[in-house]
């Protein structure tokens, strides 16, 4: 078991059996524990884990769509009705969606109250429960209403990622993939995504750029690489489409973008497209330029009505543009990379 310290307040754990270390009961103490995880897991992973931390269990649907104003609600109608106070710990057990929705729920509860966060999925181990983000969707669009609240503790089980479906682990391997796009290409030399290594190196990175822009000021926007894109199509297609799906697109496209604005050469751009062979690379059948720019419109990066993209110029490179780490881009400066992708 490995321990890392994310600035200011949070331990990470990661490695195997923790879901049985002694340490998450410690964190538990005195307080009225509640346990709110993905019903998919429940049998799974959930119901023993109750039972060993003395937690009430409750159960969210699965899936991006339950990450709703609807199911936040629910979920605090469900602490008041059970009368729980400020000396309540909150733990989301399952994927991002879950980490991301606890989170949110957590933050506003009685003005906030103790967190933990136990991720299941790839997607969530390097990405998701890392950073203090977190989020609910909305109509118009993905994470649009959310806070930054750092959970007490992280732990990071590595062993759940055995009961992982194949598109789970995809899901997971586009943000590692965009992390050697945007800070580490060292990421671009290792083989497979089921490896310890090639996920501690990812997590490491995410928490490196978190630590150096908490607040998403600058620096941190780097990690929105591939997401202005991505998570606009997951708004087109209604949430039909896997996160990392619309991700590994996103990155594609943005990268595309990226060399079609003369920052990226071609063979860089050729060796990223061939990374993500795996991934089905198709847009949403009811995507065309102008709903997926008018979907963009809603991203969090924008500024003066303009959409600004998060553009690299070599692999393991994001562009600073004076701090700013991304720049507007219109319309027409799109066109050439939509066009692009519709033809491919």
């Amino acid at each position: 078991m490995l321990k890392i310290l994310i600035r200011p307040s949070t331990e990470l754990y990661i490695g195997r059996n923790l879901l049985t270390t002694d340490r998450l009961l410690e964190f538990c103490g005195k307080l009225r524990t509640i346990l709110i995880a993905d019903v998919a897991i429940k049998d799974l992973y959930a119901v023993d884990l109750a039972r060993k931390i003395h937690a009430e269990l409750l159960t969210i649907p699965t899936g991006e769509k339950a990450k709703s104003r609807e199911t936040e609600q629910n979920l605090i109608d469900e602490l008041f009705k059970m009368g729980c106070g400020r000396d309540t710990l909150l733990i989301a057990l399952g994927g991002g969606v879950t980490t991301d929705l606890v989170g949110f729920v957590a933050s506003v509860y009685m003005r906030g109250v103790p967190l933990i966060l136990i991720p299941t999925t790839l997607l969530a181990i390097v990405d998701a429960a890392i950073g203090g983000k977190t989020a609910i969707d909305t109509p118009y669009g993905k994470n649009l209403i959310g806070t930054i609240y750092s959970p007490k503790a992280i732990f990071a089980d590595l062993d759940t990622l055995r009961t992982l479906p194949e598109k789970e682990w995809l899901n997971g391997f586009a943000e590692i993939l965009k992390m050697g796009l945007i800070y580490d290409s060292s990421i671009w030399q290792k083989k497979g995504v089921k490896n310890d290594e090639l996920i501690l190196k990812a997590v490491q990175g995410k928490i490196a750029i978190v630590e150096q822009d908490p607040t998403e000021l600058g620096f941190r926007r780097i990690l929105n690489f591939g997401h202005t894109i991505g998570h606009a199509i997951e708004a087109i297609s209604q949430y039909e489409m896997p996160h990392g799906e619309a991700v590994a697109l996103g990155c594609v496209l943005e990268a595309h973008l990226s060399m079609h604005l003369g920052y990226l050469s071609e063979r860089d751009f050729e060796q990223i497209l061939g990374s993500f062979s795996s991934f089905p690379l198709r847009l949403p059948k009811n995507c065309t330029r102008q709903n997926l720019f008018n979907a963009m419109v809603y991203d969090k990066k924008n500024a003066s009505g303009k959409v600004r993209f998060v553009l690299i110029d070599r692999i393991g490179h994001a562009i600073s543009f004076e701090g700013q780490y991304c720049r507007p881009v219109s319309e027409k400066e799109l066109k050439a990379t939509f066009e692009w992708m519709k033809n491919n």
